[in-house]
Formats: C-alpha cells, structure tokens, sequence
C-alpha cells in the first residue's frame, strides 16, 4: 500500500531504537515521570536514489511497549523469479 501511494520501491530502511530519559514535554504527554525511560525508534526510509521516501520519529514509554520488527522487502531480481 506504501509503495502504491509513493510510487516508490524501498531500497533501505534504518531504524535506529534507544532507551532513553524522556523530556519534559513527552514525559508530560506519556504520562509518565521524567525518571521513567522511554523507547525512541527513529525510521528513515529511501529509495534506489537515495531520496528519503518515508521518516518517522516514534516515542513510547518504556514500561509500556513491545517492540517487534520484521522487515520483508523484495528485490527486483526476486520478484522476477516470483
């Protein structure tokens, strides 16, 4: 569905997860204490070119997330064989 709405295929995603103190603001937003870590995961997506097609910057409270990935991309040279 992504890619149908971008028009672009994904040639590689980061996603960088850390454990962190919260800032004041999101400690006040998550309702949580500003003692209490958060898990930041931070997405960057581009294409073949290198252009950044997709970028997120999630923040959730550490005693309250799961964090699960699985990451099922296609190459061209697959798809052909598919």
């Amino acid at each position: 569905m992504r890619d149908a709405v971008l028009s672009a295929s994904l040639a590689a995603v980061r996603e960088t997860v850390c454990a962190r103190p919260p800032t004041p603001d999101k400690a006040s937003i998550l309702r949580t204490t500003s003692t209490a870590p958060v898990l930041a995961i931070t997405r960057v997506a581009t294409d073949p070119t290198g252009r950044v097609v997709e970028a997120a910057l999630l923040v959730f409270p550490g005693d309250r997330v799961d964090a699960v990935f699985t990451t099922d991309h296609m190459t061209d040279e697959r798809q052909a064989q598919a």
